[in-house]
Formats: C-alpha cells, sequence, structure tokens
C-alpha cells in the first residue's frame, strides 16, 4: 500500500510540474524591469537603459546549472536568427554562481561550445550571494528568460527548460515571444 502511495504522490507532482511549465512558458507580465547595472564578460558596465528602444531578452542561468546549459543550443539559433536584427538584443546574466573562478568558467564554456551570448555577471547581494540582480527580478529559478520591450516593460517570462522539446521547438518558443514583443503583444 505504501508503494501505491508513494507513485501517486510522485505521479501527481510530475503532473503539477509539468502543468505549471506549460502555464509559465508563456506568462504575461506587463510590468516595469527593474534596473541593473552589471559588468560585460570584458569588463564593461552595461545597464537596462543600454536597451531602450530594443527588444530584449534576459537569460538568467550559471554555468553549474543543467537545465540552463541544456537550454543554450535553442538560444543559440534563437540568437543567430536575429543577430542582423538591430532592434532585437539579448543579454546573459551569469547569476548565483559560488565557485570564486566563476567568470574563468563562463568564458571556458561560452568558448568551449562556441556561443555567441553577450554576457554579463550579476552583483552580490547584501549577504554577499552573487544574486542581487536575480532577487530584483524575483526569480523561482533559473534558467529563466525575460522578454522586455523597447519602454523597458516585461512583457512575457518564460521559467525552466523542458526537457521532451527538440532545440528547434524551444527555439520556435522563444521567437514567438520576440515577435509578440515586438509586435505590441
Amino acid at each position: 500500500m505504501k508503494r501505491l502511495s508513494l507513485f501517486l504522490s510522485l505521479f501527481l507532482l510530475t503532473l503539477c510540474l509539468n502543468a505549471t511549465a506549460a502555464k509559465l512558458t508563456d506568462t504575461a507580465m506587463n510590468q516595469a524591469a527593474p534596473d541593473f547595472k552589471l559588468k560585460d564578460i570584458n569588463g564593461k558596465t552595461v545597464s537596462l537603459a543600454d536597451f531602450k528602444g530594443k527588444t530584449l531578452v534576459i537569460d538568467f542561468w550559471a554555468t553549474w546549472c543543467e537545465p540552463c546549459r541544456n537550454s543554450f543550443p535553442a538560444a543559440k539559433m534563437v540568437v543567430e536568427k536575429y543577430k542582423n536584427d538591430p532592434n532585437v538584443k539579448f543579454l546573459f546574466i551569469d547569476t548565483r554562481e559560488t565557485d570564486a573562478n566563476y567568470q574563468e568558467l563562463a568564458k571556458k564554456f561560452m568558448a568551449d561550445n562556441q556561443y555567441p551570448f553577450y554576457i554579463v555577471f550579476d552583483e552580490k547581494s547584501d549577504d554577499d550571494k552573487m544574486d542581487a540582480t536575480y532577487r530584483k527580478y524575483v526569480m523561482p529559478g533559473i534558467p529563466t528568460k525575460y522578454f522586455i520591450d523597447g519602454n523597458g516593460i516585461i512583457k512575457y517570462k518564460s521559467i525552466g527548460y523542458v526537457p521532451d522539446q527538440t532545440k528547434e521547438q524551444t527555439a520556435a518558443d522563444i521567437e514567438d515571444l520576440i515577435e509578440k514583443v515586438k509586435a505590441g503583444k
């Protein structure tokens, strides 16, 4: 009886998690994006204001995060599709790192996988954790993507990674949200 109860509990939990992920993929928000000033992989300061007038996709990730790493092939497809569109920009915020060499790990990971991502590093919060911007965006976890319009309004967010989808399906989902933001929806 205990086995059956455990099985049913796990089954229901799986259904809930899948339903939650499906709902959150296209969560409309319409709220102001919190401002930030972060250093990029070369030490240059980047802020939200730098993307005024552009559709911006922010992808929060970490080098230790397996779902983040698994989502990157699809992200690469989307970044490459929009590379010649001056009105669509991508920002990959490396957050919640615990390793002292996180910047080197991020650089190596990008180089090893030939990811053409624009990387910035989150700042430390008051408790000395590398998650100040992560906290401003009130995130439940990573990976999480925010789709921001040219006025700095978060239009959509996408939480997590769906392992059942192909990279092409995931890329299509991201592209759909970008196109909605571009169209003012």
